[in-house]
């Protein structure tokens, strides 16, 4: 008995910090983003990214702040914090956490935790232009209420190469469909906002509705 105790412990010690992490050999990694809102001269407003036009992914696309969790953050929420601080200068006292919404798993890898918070900061922004283009607001009262554009694409599969398992790829090398998911569109002003930041302000928007704000 004292030798299994001994091998008890020993198993243990592969657990040091009881975190569990992702596995980073797939293309799946954690994201954080805060829905920003703040009080603006047509009252409650919500505030929008425009994504440089030299980044890797999605440039000049409409984003929220946020971005991947690092290792050395306590929490989702203090990823969404930090982003925010280092994207629009704007520090995490001054971020008024409110609540988190709806995560979900974005077709291309990342899993979203998404938040919405409330700035206190009102003075000029001190954006990082090597990721942020442009940086604008939109009044709340002019998205409460609206119904998205909504479009439906596909996630399929195809094997590579000689797929060891006997039978399992498929015999013509084609594409496979796995399913099909909606995509939202919220045109304003001329811009449209869409994808992972639609799917966000769509979820933020009916948790107004849901709770007769």
């Amino acid at each position: 008995m004292e030798e299994k105790a001994k091998q008890l412990e020993h198993w243990q010690k592969l657990w040091p910090d009881q975190c569990q992490r992702i596995d980073r050999s797939l293309p799946i990694w954690e994201a954080a983003v805060l829905l920003p809102l703040r009080y603006g001269p047509e009252g409650w407003e919500i505030l929008f990214e425009v994504r440089a036009s030299d980044m890797g992914w999605q440039p000049g696309d409409i984003c929220f702040p946020g971005g991947h969790r690092e290792d050395g953050d306590a929490s989702l929420e203090e990823t969404a914090r930090r982003e925010t601080e280092e994207e629009l200068g704007i520090a995490p006292e001054q971020i008024r956490v409110l609540g988190p919404l709806e995560y979900f798993y974005a077709p291309m890898g990342p899993v979203i935790y998404p938040f919405a918070g409330i700035l206190s900061y009102d003075g000029p922004l001190s954006v990082d232009r090597s990721e942020v283009a442009e940086v604008f607001s939109v009044p709340l009262e002019a998205l409460r209420g609206e119904k998205p554009l909504v479009a439906s694409t596909a996630v399929g599969t195809q094997r590579e190469g000689l797929f060891p398992l006997p039978g399992a790829a498929s015999p013509d090398g084609s594409w496979r469909k796995l399913f099909s998911y909606d995509i939202y569109f919220y045109p304003y002003q001329g811009r449209m906002i869409w994808g992972i930041t639609a799917r966000i302000l769509h979820n933020f928007l009916k948790r107004l509705e849901a709770y007769g704000f």
